[in-house]
């Protein structure tokens, strides 16, 4: 009886190795969980950041004088810089404007066509320059009050 007392005192190197591999895999799978989580708050955090972003640009182009809508060296001819970085809340965004004057078919077609530009087709694309973000794109139009009347 005295052996079995003796070596059932402690334990043994085998079954420390194993217990720390099994803390080590528990603290893996936390940390693999945790950064999950924490990615795609960062990423849905980026995309809010994009529209908003997006929505913006858009809002300061429909405000502008008609004539003004366009990118500077660009046609139509504008105000816009076709390409800008900016940044907001410590990430670097990349904002691409594209616009181009649209002939809506509707009411004729060019040179019979008294109007031939109809509106302008404005699309807008914000690329985030320091994460993996997927592009966030918006389209619209922008037409002159009583164009056609």
């Amino acid at each position: 009886m005295h052996k079995f007392k003796k070596y059932n005192q402690g334990f043994t190197f085998v079954e420390v190795v194993i217990a720390i591999a099994i803390l080590i895999l528990f603290t893996v799978g936390v940390y693999r969980g945790y950064r999950a989580v924490y990615d795609a708050l960062a990423a849905a955090h980026h995309k809010a950041l994009a529209v908003d972003l997006v929505n913006e640009r858009f809002e300061i182009i429909k405000n502008l004088p008609y004539a003004s809508v366009g990118t500077v060296g660009g046609v139509p001819v504008g105000v816009i810089t076709p390409v800008q970085n900016t940044t907001r809340d410590n990430v670097a965004f990349r904002i691409t404007t594209a616009i181009v004057n649209v002939d809506d078919p509707f009411d004729g077609v060019a040179p019979a066509d008294a109007f031939p530009r109809d509106y302008k087709l404005v699309e807008l694309k914000v690329e985030c320059v320091t994460c993996r973000m997927s592009p966030v794109t918006i389209t619209g139009r922008v037409a002159p009050t009583n164009l056609e009347s």
